[in-house]
């Protein structure tokens, strides 16, 4: 005799949302920052856009938390730049390093032709988080 065990709801529950359908013009996988950022292009050009993320949310652990000067460039060509840096974050305009010899700064930002002569450090969460805000504003992106 076999003993007929019921799952439980959440194994349900998952299995009703696997055999769920929805239709879409794109559908974009993984919730990275390229994928975030694509999304948010296509839907502000219309695209019915799906972005797909096993993860319920950003707050996990990323390696990257820096958004470079031509990053900054590209948000700033997309008019998000001033928002993003709402964002909490802070500015990296150099590096200096101090030796028994003095200290010295081999890397100086300022002496970047932008706007943005400094790399910003962000977590990638909230960045993540603040492009998918953005993107929910059209109609277009789930």
């Amino acid at each position: 005799m076999t003993a007929h065990v019921a799952p439980d709801s959440r194994q349900a529950q998952a299995a009703d949302e696997a055999r769920k359908v929805e239709q879409t013009t794109c559908c974009v996988v993984g919730g990275s920052p390229g994928g975030v950022m694509l999304a948010l292009l296509l839907a502000r050009k219309r695209v019915d856009v799906t972005l797909l993320e096993a993860h319920p949310n950003f707050e996990r652990e990323f390696r990257g938390d820096t958004i470079h000067p031509s990053v900054m460039e590209l948000m700033d060509e997309q008019g998000l730049a001033d928002c993003l840096l709402s964002v909490c974050h802070t500015e990296i305009h150099n590096l200096s390093f101090r030796t028994a010899a003095g200290s010295f700064t081999p890397v100086d930002f300022s002496r970047l032709k932008t706007r943005f002569p400094y790399i910003t450090m962000m977590s990638q969460s909230s960045f993540l988080q603040f492009i998918t805000e953005e993107a929910k504003r059209y109609q277009t992106f789930d």
